[in-house]
């Protein structure tokens, strides 16, 4: 179905795509660490996309370099296929051994931004209180990261890793389109407010943004529909937490 639609098909490989580049905003969830925010938090912004942009397409020139397409089509493990081919078994050995390594900073860097987001929907009094618990000794909050881990257990037992980031993806998209909404409304609502970086190209970049994602969020929804409505389902597992904790 995907080869007479490409343009489907196109969408349905963006997942794994996207879930390569996601998380480059997380740094705006430890914001409230920073001690120059206004001038810090831009720069790691755009210096962290730019990085990830130059990275990822080194990566993919390299697998071009070392195999064909014809080889690459329907592989999963392609830094392993081409490492093995530019290398041999040591290679793929190596490159095997720096996912591990690479997996367990990206768990480091999710738990550090992903406890501290908690926290600060606590402390704002749009989730469960006990996560804007902060430990007397180690200054962390500890509960909104052992909270955190138990949830990511959960998930991790739910599917396959396809299913996982096909959920995450989905959500995430919404969310962002979401987002890009806010800056019009925030716009208008407090225009006085002050912004130390404004939108390049506003209102065309963010339009045009809310477009694709919106785009990407319909075609995940039409070619995965089991993935969609279950990331639908774990979004909407927050509302009741949410009316809750904003009743209290």
């Amino acid at each position: 179905a995907n080869v007479a639609r490409p343009l489907a098909g196109f969408g349905v490989a963006m997942i794994a795509v996207l879930w390569a580049n996601d998380a480059w905003y997380c740094v705006t969830w430890i914001a409230g660490e920073m001690r120059d925010p206004a001038r810090d938090l831009p720069r790691a912004l755009i210096m962290g996309v730019v990085l990830l942009t130059a990275i990822y397409l080194a990566v993919n020139v390299a697998y071009l370099y070392s195999l064909p397409m014809s080889e690459l089509q329907g592989v999963t493990r392609v830094a392993e296929r081409a490492a093995a081919a530019l290398a041999g078994p040591n290679g793929a050995a190596f490159v095997a051994l720096t996912v591990l390594v690479s997996t367990f900073g990206c768990n480091n860097a999710a738990i550090l931004a992903g406890a501290r987001l908690l926290f600060a929907m606590a402390r704002d009094g749009v989730f469960l209180p006990f996560a804007a618990s902060v430990h007397p000794r180690y200054r962390t909050p500890h509960v909104a990261i052992v909270a955190l881990s138990v949830w990511a257990s959960l998930l991790a037992l739910s599917g396959t890793y396809e299913q996982l980031f096909t959920y995450v993806m989905f959500a995430s998209s919404l969310l962002h389109m979401i987002g890009a909404f806010g800056v019009f409304r925030l716009r208008r609502l407090r225009p006085d407010v002050p912004r130390p970086y404004r939108v390049w190209g506003y209102p065309v970049v963010p339009i045009v943004f809310i477009a694709a994602s919106a785009a990407f969020v319909v075609n995940t929804l039409i070619e995965r529909p089991q993935q969609s409505l279950a990331g639908l389902a774990f979004l909407g597992l927050g509302i009741p937490v949410y009316w809750y904790t904003r009743k209290q």
